[in-house]
């Protein structure tokens, strides 16, 4: 698991003009919220960011705000990044308790070579995450997934994921994660979970900050046109 220190700057104006300006400093707007925590805008660095946005990274955040600091524990929550160009252009973190679970996403890797594929069978792979429950100092970074003596028409489960006690799995247990099939067959799970993969590309803005930022996107789309 990750852990790093960021600093933000509270934000008192918000609104599209406000963001392109910072934009054009070399900066985005951000936001930190959480269960017990109010909504407060922020100005961050995303050269400080680069590579981390889905980590599922613990952040210390010192936030400055008239000339006094404070720091908060919080994770990356979302982020919405420019659709051409790919540019970071606006985060949020949730405000976290280190002695409170919370859930998360894990990325799930395959290792080996499945016996099924040297036979001649297709390596299906139908879930590349799950779901999980814990303290955040016990989020691993991923899971391994063993697919060696996988046979053609066996299969995987979330079940089978080996997980330490620490961790509570939040996916259903009976979801297939991997199956070696003919070549023949077809796996229409797989189709409607490559959809949902990009349908999921363009992350959600929580709450009020939503229409905030699709109004900035718009004026930069029509200041670049008239440009």
């Amino acid at each position: 698991m990750e852990r790093f220190q960021l600093e933000a700057e509270a934000r008192e104006k918000t609104g599209k003009s406000i963001a392109r300006k910072l934009r054009r400093e070399g900066k985005i707007p951000g936001v930190v919220y959480g269960r017990e925590r109010n909504p407060q805008p922020l100005i961050v660095d995303p050269l400080k960011l680069k590579g981390k946005l889905d980590a599922n990274a613990i952040v210390d955040l010192t936030i400055k705000d008239d000339g006094e600091k404070s720091t908060e524990t919080v994770m990356i929550k979302d982020y919405q990044k420019h659709v051409i160009k790919n540019e970071l252009l606006h985060v949020d973190f949730h405000h976290i308790s280190m002695d409170e679970t919370i859930t998360v996403t894990i990325p799930i890797e395959t290792v080996g070579k499945a016996y099924g594929v040297q036979e001649g069978g297709v390596l299906q792979q139908l879930m590349r995450e799950v779901e999980i429950e814990c303290l955040p100092t016990d989020i691993p970074d991923k899971f391994e997934l063993d697919i060696t003596e996988l046979d053609v028409g066996d299969s995987l489960q979330v079940s089978d994921l080996e997980v330490g006690d620490e961790i509570d799995l939040v996916s259903a247990l009976d979801d297939v994660i991997v199956t070696v099939v003919t070549p023949s067959e077809e796996i229409t799970e797989e189709v409607e979970e490559e959809l949902l993969d990009v349908e999921g590309l363009e992350p959600e803005v929580i709450g009020e900050e939503t229409e905030e930022v699709e109004e900035e996107l718009e004026g930069e789309e029509e200041e670049e046109k008239s440009e």
